[in-house]
């Protein structure tokens, strides 16, 4: 877990000096396996019908490593939803279209509708109900939907100056807009109560390199190398909050079938929640609420003033089978 970059180094030494006690006992700094495995599995369905190509993608991917809510100075959580053990399983389906403007630029839009995703607002506490117990954890959101509308504008080059000559450039640039609701961030358990309703928006840059290799003049191979880097431009206090390095391949069962592998290195980038931000400050007739230090330590310090930035990294190793079908008409 990473101090925001902006921070003078004099005053990371007195933050470490003064809050270790805190950190060390009851951070509310996000907890995730630094490191663990996904497995991921995709279904895709494209269509064409002369400058049209109708998408329909499902994908679900599944963490190996249980979440849990552990304390770190390994205490239990005092509240239902901080005692949770679980796994992360994450599900979406999209649906729409490209069109070809050109032979090497593509416009796409896109509605995706998902399940278990996991946004920044969703490390809570409980500290409304007890506030000796601290209780940071992360919500179970396997069960709750949401939806997005997706703006696409592919480029795609060949690079016939390359040996071999079958490889082709794809710079895929994309705006998610995402929204979706829970009640959960309006209950007064929430620690830092705040609307349930979010909206996020972010820009999603994915350029990659594919080598096609053919047999005669039909694909039997397709081998590929993706980075994809996700930008928040309405949320949090980071820009980049996500990346993906990706190297798979196709084996082309015939025209209209293929199957792949691919395996990917994941990162997420966590900035302060609602609920840390909207932690009550000091008020008249009462104190600010606080995350206390070690019997006869420093004095409390006041969670609303915590800034961090916290990692998550994952393997995902996923699985895709896709259908591809082709209507134009032949001239």
């Amino acid at each position: 877990m990473a101090m925001r970059g902006s921070l003078r180094l004099p005053t990371i030494f007195a933050f470490a000096f003064f809050c270790t006690p805190l950190l060390a006992r009851t951070s509310p700094v996000p907890q995730s396996p630094k490191d663990t495995t996904f497995y991921n599995g995709t279904f895709r369905a494209q269509l064409r019908y002369k400058d049209w190509l109708p998408l329909a993608e499902t994908n679900y991917r599944f963490e190996s490593a249980a979440q849990g809510n552990p304390r770190l100075e390994g205490l239990s959580n005092a509240t239902v939803a901080g005692k949770e053990d679980f796994k992360q399983q994450a599900w979406h389906a999209t649906l729409g279209s490209y069109y070809n403007i050109i032979p090497n630029l593509m416009v796409g839009g896109f509605y995706r509708y998902a399940m278990g995703e996991r946004h920044r607002n969703d490390w809570v506490s409980a500290g409304w109900i007890n506030a000796a117990a601290w209780d940071w954890f992360w919500l179970n959101t396997n069960n709750r939907p949401e939806h997005a509308v997706i703006g696409d504008v592919t480029w795609r080059q060949a690079l016939k100056f390359l040996p071999g000559e079958n490889w082709v450039f794809e710079l895929k640039n994309r705006v998610h807009y995402t929204w979706y609701s829970d009640g959960r961030y309006e209950v007064r358990d929430n620690w830092g109560k705040h609307s349930g309703n979010v909206a996020e928006t972010k820009y999603v840059l994915r350029p990659g390199l594919q080598y096609f290799w053919l047999d005669g003049d039909k694909p039997f191979m397709t081998f590929f190398l993706q980075y994809e880097a996700h930008f928040a431009l309405n949320f949090g206090t980071r820009s980049l909050v996500e990346q993906w390095g990706y190297f798979g391949f196709f084996y082309h069962v015939n025209e209209e079938v293929a199957v792949g592998m691919n395996i990917a290195r994941a990162q997420w980038w966590w900035s302060e929640s609602d609920s840390v931000k909207n932690i009550r400050p000091a008020v008249a007739g009462g104190p600010a609420e606080t995350c206390s230090t070690v019997v006869g330590g420093p004095v409390d310090t006041n969670c609303n003033t915590i800034q961090y930035v916290a990692t998550q990294r994952a393997w995902v190793i996923g699985f895709t089978a896709m259908l591809r079908f082709d209507f134009s008409p032949i001239e």
